[in-house]
């Protein structure tokens, strides 16, 4: 009974120190809670490493809590603005939290599974590890979800300094390490040890100022004279921007807003599906757009979808107007049962049930070359794909910014804005040039090469965000380096924490105390 109660107060304890972390991330931003917060749960661990049973509900309960306060949006989407009623909306948005809570799950069972001793090689070696490559693989199985990474709540702390070197993930490794020192520093010092309290205060403290101290390296250069930009916000309400009735609400709205930008702006931006319909049943009105843009000596950039070839489906796309050449880019990672259905033969009638609009989207090539304004190159991404680290990275240090085009409106008036706006300030770090983030709705924003919002356009307003950029140019360690390294990390720190406990049970046979 006693065991039993202990078990439930601990239980309670891992999903509070789940919803905690939840404030780690924007819109909150209180970012030594992701040190915290996992740090609580490491304790719990190590508390009852003597159950595998327990150490796995532990840490899926505390995915419950993160997950559940973290991205329950997921019921807004579906039910509000996709009309799933609201039983089945219940359902689908459990079902996601509990897969989603079954990763830290994982690193609970795998920790004490393969490392059962509590020593500190254990906390500091395999604990970070196993962590850092669950997120790893959080971002690409079944298409990936790499919504909440640790390293998303750091960028306004020092160890945003580590996201030029190895991307999000060093800065996850180096939060999630933080958060094993401090729960190390706590046991060695309750067994009086203060040598290794002092030592694991050192490498805590050397961890968050070297973070600081690479902050400090302009890893980019600016390149050429700042250019002006534009970020037009037309606020179609979800519910009726794709009504058939309500189209002409998004020509009339966007041509008025973006009336005065002509010749003003070189760079005028409206955001994903701003015209939703198909570019073949506008081609009149984009040609006109086309013509207003060469004439003015603006370019203007638009999401609207397109039909593919055989008209069987559309894509997501982002059209360049005003160029020489116009140029489109075509989404790559596509949103499952929202832009597409996988695994067709089991879901076929999911979207039509659904009656998502622009529900059968096809995915562009995985290399597509930038796009261009005023010789500026600009790599874009469409809606959650700047939440792909590995899929945003470039190697073209030609490159001089990022555009993101969004639709947010989706996710209702919940956190789920501020946290795609936080991924793509991570994407602005790790590759060193500033990003454009164009919303239908908000948050429209531009955000500098340090990963800081220099400007944003107030939420819920048709409105236009006028200002100057300054394009960059260089090149980033993750640029040129990927995956790699960190991966090659981990795999030495799990290397490091076996041979320790192979050097424990040796001396266990030997008959020596250890």
């Amino acid at each position: 009974m006693k065991k039993s109660f202990e078990f439930l107060l601990d239980s309670i304890a891992a999903i509070l120190l789940g919803v905690v972390l939840t404030f780690a991330f924007a819109p909150y931003e209180i970012f030594p809670l992701a040190v915290v917060a996992p740090a609580g749960l490491l304790g719990l661990w190590i508390k009852t490493s003597y159950s595998l049973q327990r150490t796995l509900w532990l840490g899926f309960f505390f995915g419950l809590g993160l997950f559940g306060a973290g991205v329950y949006w997921i019921f807004t989407s579906i039910h509000l603005f996709g009309g799933v009623p609201t039983i089945l909306a219940v359902f689908i948005t459990i079902g996601m939290i509990a897969a989603l809570a079954a990763f830290p799950a994982s690193v609970g069972y795998l920790l004490n599974r393969f490392f059962p001793a509590n020593n500190t090689q254990k906390m500091i070696y395999a604990f970070p590890a196993i962590w850092v490559l669950t997120e790893w693989l959080r971002g690409w199985l079944f298409t990936g979800f790499p919504w909440l990474f640790l390293g998303y709540s750091q960028t306004n702390s020092p160890l945003k300094g580590y996201a030029p070197i190895m991307g999000v993930y060093l800065v996850s490794l180096a939060t999630i390490v933080s958060s094993a020192l401090v729960v190390n520093t706590i046991i060695k010092y309750k067994q009086k040890d203060f040598r290794s309290t002092y030592l694991n205060l050192l490498t805590l403290s050397i961890i968050w100022i070297l973070g600081g101290l690479f902050s400090l390296i302009p890893w980019t250069r600016p390149q050429g004279e700042p250019i002006s930009v534009a970020l037009v916000q037309g606020n179609i309400p979800q519910a009726i921007k794709w009504s058939p009735e309500h189209v002409q609400l998004s020509y009339d709205r966007y041509v008025k807003l973006t009336e005065p930008l002509w010749g003003k702006n070189k760079l005028i931006i409206w955001p994903e599906a701003a015209i939703p319909v198909p570019l073949q049943s506008t081609e009149s009105f984009i040609n006109a757009m086309d013509e207003k843009s060469k004439a003015s000596g603006s370019t203007l950039m638009l999401g609207i979808p397109i039909r593919t070839p055989d008209e069987k489906g559309y894509y997501n796309t982002i059209v360049a107007l005003g160029e020489k050449k116009n140029k489109v880019y075509l989404k790559r990672h596509l949103v499952p049962f929202g832009e597409y259905t996988p695994l067709t033969e089991f879901f076929s009638s999911t979207l039509k049930f659904l009656d998502i609009p622009m529900s059968e989207m096809i995915s562009g090539k995985m290399n597509q070359s930038p796009l261009t304004a005023n010789n500026i190159k600009i790599q874009p991404s469409i809606c959650y794909e700047i939440a792909f680290p590995d899929l945003t990275r470039f190697t073209d240090k030609s490159i001089n910014m990022l555009l993101v085009v969004t639709n947010d409106a989706w996710f209702g008036d919940s956190n789920a804005e501020p946290q795609h706006l936080q991924m793509a300030a991570m994407r602005a770090l790790e590759l060193g040039r500033p990003v454009l983030f164009a919303s239908n709705d908000g948050i429209t924003a531009i955000i500098g090469p340090n990963g800081k919002i220099e400007a944003a356009a107030p939420q819920r307003q048709a409105t236009v965000l006028s200002t100057t950029v300054q394009p960059m140019y260089g090149i980033t360690p993750w640029m040129q380096n990927g995956f790699d390294p960190i991966l090659l990390i981990l795999i030495c720190l799990l290397f490091m924490a076996n041979q320790s406990k192979k050097y424990l049970n040796e001396r266990v046979t030997d008959g020596r105390t250890i």
